[in-house]
């Protein structure tokens, strides 16, 4: 792009930002999330809090967006890391080079071991809105289940399949069939109750499957458990850039326990459904939805390495650019620019 063009779209930015008109409201989809604008001065307040984050999308584009996710940390620092380095010869952790901080890492109560590699994650409205965590092992299953009955968990958000592409990403935790229960040493027993297909109120082409589970432990009540496994998120890439997590993550605002996300390592499909929850919390709140790579900073001092590609970063990004779009918050005259956002996003998640 040359400087003068660049400088003609930031002029651009500035008057659609500055200029609010009664005349420019777009359609709404039957879904978006956030309610439209109902007035001037609601369309004044809702530009003045979405402005930092689409001005810094719509001017860097997804390639300055690129350049930053590169420059970001995305290393272990196993000082603060010490159970997960203790636990590696035990066969605990799936990948040596994902790490579990210690400091907010999930310490269980009862069960084998006291150790999973899982940690909580805040969001603006909980402070243990998530538990983000690998995709179990053989060897971890029991962890698994008992750190589900601890917290409480009426929600599992499962972003891989067992296999991908040939390799193993996730040992089958859960059954799939009625009248065909999973055992685990330490008395557990996981029965699947039925299976369904999730239902979006759109077109898309995101595949979801909810089982319904119980699980017991000898001792304690049964408990049961929404599982809703992401049939088709690519290893390292992205789905479609609909509102389709959103509106997934929108099921289950009321719930107060921890909902736990995985998929193999827990960080990358992980972060990205994560980093989502927490833009849409930011703008439930009315709060002002800064630069994306902020709240990137501030979860991955929660779950190491989270969101691990450019591609799952420019995603949480278009995502949300589409749902500011649908719901009828951004100005008309930023269509060409949001267009322009897309087909570069498209060229590079290639």
């Amino acid at each position: 792009m040359s400087k003068a063009t660049a400088a003609f779209r930031d002029a651009e930015l500035t008057r659609a930002f500055d200029q609010v008109s009664e005349a420019e409201p777009m359609s709404v989809e039957n879904w978006s999330y956030l309610m439209p604008p109902a007035n001037m001065a609601m369309k004044r307040q809702l530009r003045r809090q979405i402005r930092p984050f689409v001005e810094n999308a719509l001017r860097k584009g997804p390639l300055g967006l690129a350049a930053d996710f590169r420059q970001m940390k995305r290393k272990n620092d196993l000082s603060l890391m010490n159970e997960f380095v203790a636990q590696e010869p035990n066969g605990k952790n799936r990948y040596s080079d994902v790490g579990c901080l210690d400091h907010n890492r999930v310490v269980l109560s009862t069960g084998p071991c006291s150790y999973i590699h899982a940690n909580y994650v805040s969001t603006p409205n909980n402070p243990k809105r998530f538990i983000c965590t690998q995709g179990p092992l053989p060897t971890t299953c029991s962890e698994f289940w008992h750190m589900i009955v601890q917290d409480e968990v009426e929600v599992i958000i499962m972003l891989c399949d067992f296999v991908e592409q040939g390799t193993d990403k996730c040992y089958a935790y859960y059954p799939t069939k009625k009248g065909k229960p999973l055992t685990f040493p330490g008395n557990i027993s996981v029965s699947c109750k039925g299976r369904d297909k999730f239902i979006f109120p759109f077109e898309t082409k995101i595949k979801i499957k909810i089982t319904s589970l119980e699980v017991s432990i000898e001792g304690q009540s049964p408990l049961s458990v929404s599982h809703y496994q992401w049939m088709d998120w690519p290893d390292k890439g992205v789905p479609e850039a609909d509102l389709a997590p959103l509106y997934l993550l929108h099921q289950f605002r009321s719930i107060r326990t921890p909902i736990v996300v995985h998929c193999s390592a827990g960080i990358g499909r992980t972060g990205s459904m994560v980093l989502l929850e927490n833009a849409m919390e930011v703008l439930e709140k009315g709060e002002t939805l800064y630069e994306m790579d902020r709240y990137l900073t501030a979860l991955r001092t929660q779950r190491s390495k989270s969101v691990q590609t450019e591609q799952q970063y420019l995603y949480v990004h278009q995502v949300i650019l589409n749902l500011l779009r649908a719901a009828g918050w951004l100005p008309r005259s930023l269509e060409p620019y949001l267009e322009m956002f897309l087909q570069q996003y498209l060229r590079l998640i290639k």
